[in-house]
């Protein structure tokens, strides 16, 4: 009987780990320094939900707010928990559509320009400066 005897071996001469003079390039691999995984800016997560009574039951971490959506319902709400994991009672918020866009009041009417347009011209003919017209 014939021995198997092409068992998987570490080659010295190949392996650029162990014999860096067949790669002078390769570094090796370096540990990276570990790092906290990111929350995005608000750290706020969401998660739709179809009922109220999903929503009681959603679990939340300690120290975290979550955005919970029903779109069948036309509300949200926030639910958080303290720092120490005791849970705060959620805000509730409905959808509203707007229709229409309010009109700003920070600008004046046609009627009230010309009123003041008016009262200047008044007081330059007084002061006697109406050169330019």
């Amino acid at each position: 009987m014939a021995a198997y005897t092409n068992y998987p071996q570490m080659n010295t001469q190949i392996n650029p780990q162990i014999n860096p003079q067949i790669n002078p390039y390769y570094q090796g691999t370096t540990a990276l320094p570990f790092q906290q995984p990111q929350q995005n800016q608000s750290g706020l997560m969401t998660i739709m939900v179809s009922s109220e009574d999903e929503m009681m039951n959603y679990p939340v971490a300690a120290g975290v707010t979550v955005l919970l959506i029903s779109f069948n319902l036309g509300k949200f709400w926030l639910k958080s928990t303290s720092t120490n994991g005791v849970p705060q009672q959620p805000r509730i918020f409905d959808f509203t559509e707007k229709t229409t866009i309010q009109p700003t009041t920070n600008g004046v009417t046609r009627e009230e320009f010309d009123s003041l347009n008016q009262k200047i011209d008044k007081l330059i003919a007084e002061l006697g400066g109406n050169d330019g017209k």
